[in-house]
C-alpha cells in the first residue's frame, strides 16, 4: 500500500515537471513569438554599407545619432551634406516617423528627380496626414493622390495677380500699423522683439487676404489667442512624429499632450467656425469680397459642388501654416541680417527713394503694386535672405516603391527622403565658394536659378503657389521700413533657429532697437 503511494507521488512529481516544463517551452515561444514579431515590425531597411552618414549601430542604425542631434537635426544637416557633398543618412527603426532608413539629399539632379520627374513616387504618407488630422485635416500640406490633385487645382485658380494686388494693400495698411508701433519705440529706446511684431502683423495680414477677417493682432499687447493655439497645436503634433503610440494614445485619450490636443482643437475649431459663418453669411448676401475663402466658396457654386464646413474649415488652417508663419521668420531674417550689413542697408534706401519717392513732409511714399515690382535690388536681397535662411529648413517625403536615384543611391519602399533648403543654400557645389557669405548681387539682374538648385518655396508640383505674394510682402515690408528706421541687433543674435517646429523661427526672438531714419 505505501509502495503504491509512493509510486503514485513519483508519477505525479514527473507529471507536475513535464507539466511545468511544457508551461515555460509555451511562454518561451511565446515570448521568443512576440519578440520575432516585433523585430519584424521594428527592423531597419538593408542599406549599403558604402553609404556614407553617421556611425550604424546593430539593430538601432543610426538612431543614437537622430537621438542626440533632436531639434538640433539641421545642424546636422549643415554638417554632413557639406561634409558628404551628396547623399547620405542610414537604416533606423520603423518608430514613429522613422520608417526603416532616413536619407538625405543635397544635389539638384537628386532634387529634381524626387520632386519633379518621379513625383508620384514619393508622398507626404498616411502617417504624417495621421499626425496632423487634428489640425490641418484633409488640407492640401498633409494630402497626396487624387485628393491633393483635386485641392490643388482648386487653389492655383485663386492666386491671381489680382488677389496678390489686393494682398498688397492689405499689406501696406499693416506695415504702416507696424511703423506706428516702432515709432513708439524709437522714442522710448527700449528694446523690442520685432519677430513678435512680424508674427503678429502677418497673422494680420494672412487672416484678411484669406479669410477676409480682420483681428487686429498688432493693436494688442499679444498674439491672438487663435494664433497662439495654432502654435501650440503645430508643437504637439510635431511632438507625435517621434512617438510609435501616438495613435494609440489618441484612441484612448491618454497622456497630457493628447488631452491638451483635444481641448487646443475645440479653440481652432470654433474659430474656424467664426470665420466661416461670417463668410457664408456675406455669401447669402452675395457680397463675397476679394479673400480666397470666398473664392472657393465662389468657385464651389458656380460648378455646383457644394463645399462643407469641414474643408473650409482645413481651408482655414492650412493657409495660415502658408501665410503667417514663413513670411514672418523670413522678414525676422532678414533684418538679422541687414543689421550685420550697412552697405546693403544703404543700397536698399537708395532704390527705394529712387522708384517709391524720397520720404518727407509732403510725400510719404508709393508703394503700389507696381511700384513695388520695379525693386529689383531689394527683391535680389529677399532671395539672398531666404537662401541662406529659408522659412521652411527642412521636408520629408516618403518612397511609395524602391527606387534608384540619379547618383546610384537605392532607395527601399517606405524610406524616409529629407530635402533641406537650409544645406542646399549653403552649398558650395551649389553656389560656390561665397556660398556662406550674405550677397544679394548673386541674384540681381540674374536670371533667377532652377527651382531644384534653390528650393526654398519647393519645387516642381508642390511648388509654392504663394510665392508671388510672399515675396511681394517682403519687398514691400522691407522698402517701407528701411526709408523710415533704423535697426540694430544690440545683444548681437548669434543666428540660432529653432524649428518651430516647421519653420525656421529665431531662438529667443530677435530683440532690437529701433530709432527713427532722418530724412
Amino acid at each position: 500500500m505505501n509502495q503504491s503511494m509512493g509510486i503514485n507521488n513519483t508519477a505525479d512529481i514527473h507529471g507536475d515537471i513535464q507539466g511545468s516544463i511544457v508551461a515555460v517551452t509555451t511562454i518561451a515561444v511565446l515570448v521568443f513569438a512576440v519578440i520575432l514579431q516585433l523585430y519584424t515590425r521594428f527592423k531597419p531597411h538593408a542599406v549599403d554599407k558604402s553609404l556614407p552618414g553617421p556611425k550604424r549601430h546593430p539593430l538601432i542604425g543610426i538612431l543614437k545619432f537622430m537621438l542626440e542631434y533632436g531639434d538640433r537635426m539641421y545642424m546636422a544637416d549643415l554638417e554632413f551634406c557639406a561634409k558628404y557633398q551628396s547623399t547620405w543618412g542610414g537604416p533606423v527603426p520603423k518608430l514613429g516617423a522613422m520608417s526603416g532608413s532616413y536619407f538625405v539629399i543635397s544635389d539638384e539632379k537628386n532634387m529634381e528627380h524626387v520632386l519633379g520627374s518621379n513625383f508620384d513616387n514619393y508622398e507626404k504618407s498616411d502617417l504624417v496626414q495621421s499626425v496632423f488630422s487634428e489640425l490641418l485635416g484633409n488640407g492640401i500640406f498633409v494630402v497626396d493622390g487624387p485628393t491633393w490633385y483635386h485641392h490643388r487645382k482648386i487653389a492655383s485658380r485663386m492666386f491671381s495677380t489680382n488677389l496678390v494686388r489686393e494682398g498688397s494693400k492689405v499689406t501696406l495698411k499693416k506695415v504702416q500699423e507696424l511703423s506706428a508701433l516702432l515709432n513708439a519705440a524709437s522714442s522710448t529706446g527700449k528694446e523690442i522683439d520685432i519677430q513678435d511684431f512680424f508674427f503678429r502683423m502677418t497673422f494680420d495680414i494672412t487672416c484678411v487676404v484669406s479669410f477676409g477677417v480682420e483681428y487686429g493682432s498688432l493693436q494688442s499687447e499679444t498674439q491672438h489667442p487663435f494664433a497662439l493655439a495654432f502654435d501650440e497645436m503645430q508643437e504637439l503634433m510635431v511632438e507625435r512624429l517621434g512617438d510609435p503610440l501616438f495613435e494609440l494614445k489618441r484612441f484612448f485619450n491618454v497622456g497630457p499632450r493628447e488631452k491638451r490636443i483635444r481641448e487646443l482643437k475645440v479653440i481652432l475649431d470654433e474659430n474656424a467656425k467664426e470665420i466661416i459663418q461670417g463668410r457664408r453669411r456675406t455669401a447669402k448676401d452675395g457680397t463675397l469680397g476679394p479673400d480666397i475663402l470666398s473664392r472657393f466658396m465662389d468657385y464651389a457654386t458656380n460648378q455646383n459642388d457644394p463645399i462643407s464646413d469641414e474643408e473650409l474649415r482645413d481651408i482655414i488652417l492650412n493657409f495660415l501654416v502658408a501665410g503667417r508663419d514663413t513670411t514672418a521668420v523670413a522678414l525676422s531674417w532678414a533684418l538679422f541680417e541687414l543689421c550685420k550689413h550697412p552697405e546693403i542697408v544703404a543700397n536698399m534706401l537708395e532704390e527705394a527713394n529712387e522708384i517709391c519717392g524720397r520720404i518727407d513732409g509732403d510725400n510719404d511714399g508709393d508703394y503700389s503694386f507696381d511700384t513695388i515690382q520695379k525693386l529689383k535690388y531689394i527683391d535680389a536681397v529677399v532671395m539672398e535672405v531666404l537662401r541662406l535662411h529659408p522659412s521652411v529648413p527642412k521636408q520629408s517625403k516618403y518612397a511609395v516603391d524602391d527606387d534608384i536615384l540619379p547618383d546610384g543611391t537605392f532607395i527601399p519602399n517606405g524610406a524616409m527622403v529629407s530635402y533641406t533648403a537650409l544645406a542646399m543654400g549653403r552649398s558650395i557645389r551649389a553656389w560656390g565658394s561665397d556660398a556662406g557669405e550674405f550677397k544679394p548681387t548673386r541674384f540681381f539682374q540674374q536670371r533667377e536659378p532652377s527651382v531644384f538648385r534653390n528650393i526654398v518655396f519647393n519645387a516642381g508640383k508642390r511648388m509654392c503657389l504663394g510665392k508671388p505674394m510672399a515675396i511681394n510682402t517682403l519687398k514691400l515690408a522691407l522698402a517701407y521700413l528701411v526709408q523710415r528706421f533704423e535697426f540694430k541687433d544690440i545683444q548681437g543674435h548669434d543666428g540660432t533657429l529653432i524649428p518651430f517646429p516647421l519653420i525656421s523661427k529665431m531662438k529667443g526672438g530677435f530683440p532690437i532697437q529701433v530709432a527713427g531714419r532722418e530724412t
